[in-house]
């Protein structure tokens, strides 16, 4: 007779964890070149027309630290804050390439002075589905 309980499964838990530390590790890449270049970042936030633009990258580094953390301490957790996260970065991405205004994202600090485009969805859709096998496995 099967239990009604599922075996639990080392090798799923273990490709969560390193998903949610690949993921980590993004969002700390992306906090740390914020840090790095705060001057470009905070201009890069005012093209986007976002309000207040030196307070909010605080706010963004201070969350993407904490999901970081997060992340790292309880992967299931970590992963629904960073799909939340994503989810309404992509979604104001999203609206910025259907305007079709040419404006960087500057997501990664000075690091990143693309123009947000259909690239950027892709990259962000990947991070998505790495946020959602982090916060189920």
């Amino acid at each position: 007779m099967q239990s009604p309980v599922p075996a639990y499964d080392a090798g799923v838990d273990l490709v969560g964890r390193i998903v949610a530390a690949v993921l980590a590790l993004v969002f700390a890449w992306a906090a740390g070149a914020k840090i790095a270049t705060p001057e470009e970042t905070a201009d890069g936030f005012a093209e986007l027309g976002l309000p207040r633009p030196a307070l909010l990258m605080r706010v963004i580094v201070g969350a993407e630290v904490i999901t970081a953390l997060v992340l790292l301490m309880a992967p299931e957790w970590g992963g629904i804050l960073a799909f939340a996260l994503l989810a309404g970065f992509t979604v104001y991405l999203a609206d910025l390439v259907r305007s079709g205004r040419p404006v960087t994202c500057r997501c990664f600090g000075g690091a990143n002075v693309e123009p947000v485009s259909s690239k950027s969805l892709l990259r962000n859709g990947v991070l998505l589905v790495m946020a959602v096998v982090a916060a189920t496995f």
